[in-house]
């Protein structure tokens, strides 16, 4: 490709991408964004004290993305909704870009990077939100660049700038901070397999993959482990005492990730994205005589395992999987050359493809732009004003449905749970599995409801508990809209046996 396409193409490929950020950013907020707004606020009224101040139960609360929490509500203090949603555009803008430019510079295929970069960004969008996993997909696309430099390079600034994004990580969202070190392994795990081999002159590679594999040695591999040994002690620099070591295996200990869609295993059939990127995996793999990085087969496979595990994990996939899945497609160019794969592409055709884009991208967001900040069906936006209406908020015990407790405690009403679902978990607070009494409350809800002196049910109208407690004496329907029904409790001590 000569260079004035390269420049017209890039400069397309610029403006591509910020249009389809801006168009598939989703409009409405999920619930995380509603205590993320209102645990900011607390922190600055509070400071990290580490107790929950939303919840009835008085909970201890461990702050897992404290940082973030308070940057989310000056942006919201500062600029409402609108601005959150401008935010959100910005952060996907700056996290689709980052991928573009480095994959890119590592890939040096025009074309492809392009291709490649609108993959993997319209496949994030659905994981674009006002969640703390905005900042993380932008630092961990970094961290890759800054170790492939820093194996290529040997510069030390690298080093840095890995332990910068490690003390980020720690405090923006110290839940996946571990992940820090796992894309670290396929690199190291690379050297070794190199270092054991020349030690022992054993050259299985050659004969098992007929020289299509390639085993890393960089001489500055030590510069990385020495990187990750130091990050190890990272974690402490948080006012959140040991949270980054510790929160991951409380998650495993605990039960959400039977009931949360997000954190269930994937099932292959829902999800094309995975059939897609394993397809064009598979086909330079089989169909030509590409030579493959060990480092890129470990990080893809185990990135394939996350998100076989964890269907929350398809997202780095995404921005990670796709970036070695570009490097796999680029080299198939140098079978037979020495220049990666490449397509020269004329510049009225990179304006066609650049049109296409701004009417799909037009479409989209006319369609995106109509939708409300908060969707009125998923939470009790006039029975919370109902509520403060007609009850004594100071009064009432309040039983909510989880899916919408964060809106609840944003409106500044205690409730029974919320979307911080590890808060209401044994492994988190040390007492209580509240969060399995929730997923279970249609078999216990009499005993729940008498534990805590329940005076009132705010739950969606379409559940089986809503026609138990209609068809209970037990309970008074106080008020219904839309979607929801208002209970009081009666009380009576037979109903809590059930």
């Amino acid at each position: 490709m000569n260079n004035n396409n390269k420049k017209i193409l890039m400069g397309c490929s610029i403006v591509m991408i910020i249009l389809i950020c801006i168009a598939f950013t989703t409009k409405p907020f999920q619930n995380d964004t509603f205590y993320t707004i209102k645990v900011g606020e607390s922190i600055l009224d509070n400071g990290i004290d580490m107790k929950d101040h939303f919840s009835w139960h008085d909970l201890s609360y461990t702050y897992p993305h404290w940082l973030y929490d308070v940057i989310i509500y000056k942006v919201y203090d500062m600029f409402d909704f609108n601005g959150l949603y401008v935010f959100n555009i910005l952060c996907f803008i700056v996290v689709a870009l980052t991928f573009y430019f480095v994959n890119l510079r590592l890939n040096k295929s025009y074309f492809l990077s392009l291709l490649f970069s609108i993959f993997a960004t319209i496949m994030i969008a659905h994981y674009i939100t006002a969640r703390a996993q905005l900042f993380t997909y932008f630092l961990f696309i970094l961290e890759v660049y800054f170790i492939e430099r820093l194996l290529s390079s040997s510069n030390k600034r690298y080093m840095i700038y890995l332990m910068i994004i490690c003390l980020l990580i720690a405090n923006l969202h110290a839940a996946v901070w571990p992940f820090y070190f796992v894309l670290m392994l396929p690199y190291l795990f690379s050297s070794l397999v190199s270092k054991i081999g020349k030690k022992f002159n054993i050259h299985v590679t050659n004969k098992v993959f007929m020289n299509r594999l390639i085993v890393n040695d960089s001489e500055n591999i030590k510069l990385l482990g020495i990187t990750f040994l130091i990050s190890l002690f990272i974690g402490l620099l948080t006012p959140i005492g040991s949270t980054p070591y510790t929160y991951f295996i409380k998650i495993m200990q605990g039960n959400t990730m039977e009931y949360i869609e997000e954190h269930k295993a994937l099932v292959l059939t829902d999800n094309a994205f995975v059939w897609a990127y394993m397809l064009i995996v598979l086909v330079p793999l089989v169909f030509t005589k590409v030579k493959v990085r060990l480092s890129d087969v470990c990080m893809i496979l185990g990135l394939l395992v996350m998100s076989f595990m964890s269907t929350r994990h398809v997202a780095f996939l995404a921005i990670i999987g796709v970036f070695c899945l570009c490097r796999i497609v680029s080299d198939i160019g140098k079978i037979n050359t020495k220049n990666v794969l490449d397509f020269d592409i004329p510049a009225f055709g990179s304006f066609i493809v650049l049109i296409t884009v701004v009417i799909t991208s037009m479409v989209v967001f006319n369609i995106n732009s109509k939708k409300e900040f908060i969707d009125q069906n998923i939470y009790p936006v006039t029975m919370v004003n109902y509520i403060y209406d007609n009850l004594d908020v100071d009064k009432i015990k309040l039983y909510n449905d989880y899916d919408f407790g964060s809106y609840l405690l944003f409106r500044d009403l205690k409730v029974y749970i919320d979307s911080r679902s590890d808060l209401y978990t044994k492994p988190f607070n040390g007492e209580f599995d509240i969060f399995d009494e929730c997923m279970n409350i249609e078999t216990n809800y009499g005993r729940v409801f008498n534990k805590y002196g329940i005076t009132h049910i705010l739950i969606y109208r379409d559940t089986s508990l809503n026609q138990i407690l209609t068809a209970s004496p037990n309970y008074e329907l106080v008020h219904k809209e839309g979607r929801f029904s208002l209970f009081e409790y009666l009380g009576n001590e037979e109903d809590g046996d059930k």
